[in-house]
């Protein structure tokens, strides 16, 4: 049997951090559009189950449009069983949108409730509450049969401790849930994928989010698509990445190079080996191999795509003279991607030496700040770099 094991789809997100008002909304109707194509492949591969374990939505005021494709992606499903399960972002007023819910859309609540999908598979679960208690959270009143198949579905953080450790009612302590006949812990609330043993017979798995929403999330993201083995118990689980775009940080070092068309040259060439599409430039001779491969497993584990959203972090030491525009820089890259920014995380350097027996004004003026005892040496370097820009003619902004 298949089933899909999904979380924190966070639907109707405003995606407005790092994009402005137009692609802000593109993002929210990609998000919805993830939903619909993990519910056609579900069809398509006959998946019997999708397993919902919470922060299906992000905001307690769901849109009326997001709330009906969701309610008519299940109502015309009815061979597929939805479990949805509310994490700390979710309310009921998706479900209050509704006339009528879909038969075939199965709900949780803040006590355990247990669904028998087949003869041998049982689908538990329960809502944390502000009104949940410690020995409630310590899984005392879950009961489960040790001949059936057991998958139970919960939002929150896992710990290594017992109940007795935490307050917390969006804690899930891993040793309560121990040595109880689960054999799948379906979590939600974290939004990287991540996996780990229960006991001698259990796991436990976070899915991750459906698609990255921020430079902190950027690693593959999809669903867990689960082949359960009613009559031996044996759970085969692989990440299925769905996402419309992949989110990337990729430091670009850039100490030696001259002026922001040299850092344009050499980001072009790493780009363009992370997107496996190098150039001719003899730029590329520039990049190891090893930084472009620990880029790429740090990221998302594919290659790059025009359609991704990427963070390039300029690093290294300059010399102070060193022209360096962002705008620029950002301008001439933008047009390879849905969106880039560009982060300035270079220091400057000046060796005093080289203004030693400068007599202008401008040797002057780098003496002056260099004998100052009040600044720290970041500062001076600050100071005498902003000196030297405006006594270039440059504007600074």
């Amino acid at each position: 049997m298949k089933l899909i094991h999904c979380a924190d789809l966070h639907l109707d997100s405003r995606m407005s951090t790092h994009l402005g008002d137009a692609a802000a909304r593109e993002r929210r109707q990609e998000l919805l559009g993830t939903w619909l194509r993990l519910v056609a492949y579900a069809e398509q591969h006959q998946v019997r189950a999708i397993l919902i374990a919470g922060d299906l939505f992000d905001r307690p005021a769901v849109s009326r449009t997001t709330a009906h494709a969701v309610l008519e992606s299940v109502r015309t499903h009815p061979e597929i069983a939805f479990f949805y399960l509310k994490g700390n972002h979710d309310t009921d007023s998706f479900l209050n949108q509704a006339e009528s819910l879909p038969e075939n859309l199965y709900t949780f609540q803040d006590t355990w409730r247990k669904y028998r999908l087949s003869d041998h598979l049982v689908i538990a679960g329960r809502e944390f509450t502000e009104s949940g208690t410690l020995n409630e959270l310590a899984a005392k009143t879950l009961r489960l049969e040790e001949a059936d198949v057991n998958i139970v579905l919960l939002h929150g953080q896992v710990s290594e401790g017992t109940a007795q450790d935490s307050a917390s009612t969006e804690t899930i302590h891993l040793a309560d849930y121990a040595h109880q006949a689960i054999d799948y812990l379906a979590l939600g609330h974290v939004h990287q994928y991540q996996e780990g043993s229960l006991d001698g017979r259990g796991s436990w798995c976070y899915p991750g989010c459906l698609e990255g929403r921020g430079f902190d999330e950027c690693t593959r993201h999809g669903f867990v698509l689960l082949e359960v083995d009613e009559a031996t118990h044996q759970l085969r689980r692989q990440l299925v990445d769905i996402s419309t775009r992949h989110f990337w940080t990729v430091p670009l070092e850039v100490q030696g190079l001259d002026s922001s068309m040299a850092i344009v040259r050499r980001a072009r060439a790493l780009l363009s080996l992370l997107s496996g599409t190098p150039s001719a430039d003899p730029a590329i001779a520039e990049i190891p191999a090893e930084r472009v491969e620990a880029i790429l497993q740090a990221g998302a584990g594919v290659r790059m795509r025009a359609q991704d959203l990427v963070k390039l972090e300029l690093r290294g030491a300059l010399a102070m003279d060193v022209e360096l525009s962002l705008d620029f820089i950002r301008t001439q890259l933008a047009p390879m991607f849905y969106f880039l920014r560009v982060v300035d995380e270079t220091r400057r350097f000046i060796d005093p030496s080289m203004y030693q027996h400068d007599k202008s004004l401008k040797g002057a003026f780098v003496h002056s700040v260099e004998a100052d005892a009040t600044l720290d040496e970041q500062t001076k370097a600050a100071v005498i770099e902003a000196g030297l820009r405006l006594l270039r003619g440059e504007e600074l902004l």
